[in-house]
């Protein structure tokens, strides 16, 4: 008997990070905002990277697959591509606004890099004494 093939994606996913999902029901990830589901605003969706295979579940069910490309030093992402939506149980809280195919949605799109982290500001705070030595305390 084999395991499922979902199964074994899972045991074996190199990179597994949560991230929360915006308003617009994208997730960052690397320099890609990719479409999870807008109807989950707020809550948080696991990446799974396996190869060249990306996909964003939410309580263990696929909400999107992505294809992606590396670049040649293994760690940057050159392209996302080919999205697949999956179906899933949670029901959508709101009608959608334009009919379907009035508009062009995008499921994939280029971020902005993250600049430079910048370094962390060090505050240093000096007690002076409340009463010098002459003052006439007592001790």
């Amino acid at each position: 008997m084999q395991p499922e093939p979902e199964r074994i994606y899972h045991a074996f996913s190199a990179v597994g990070e949560m991230r929360t999902i915006t308003k617009a029901g994208y997730v960052r990830f690397r320099d890609y905002l990719l479409y999870g589901e807008q109807n989950l605003a707020g809550e948080r969706a696991l990446v799974n990277l396996f190869q060249d295979v990306l996909t964003l579940e939410y309580q263990e069910q696929p909400l999107s697959r992505y294809s992606v490309e590396w670049q040649p030093d293994e760690k940057h992402l050159r392209r996302v591509g080919n999205a697949r939506l999956y179906n899933h149980p949670n029901p959508r809280a709101q009608l959608k606004l334009w009919p379907t195919g009035s508009v062009e949605w995008y499921l994939i799109l280029r971020a902005e890099a993250y600049g430079p982290r910048r370094k962390k500001k060090c505050l240093i705070f000096l007690q002076f004494p409340l009463l010098e030595d002459g003052d006439g305390a007592h001790g």
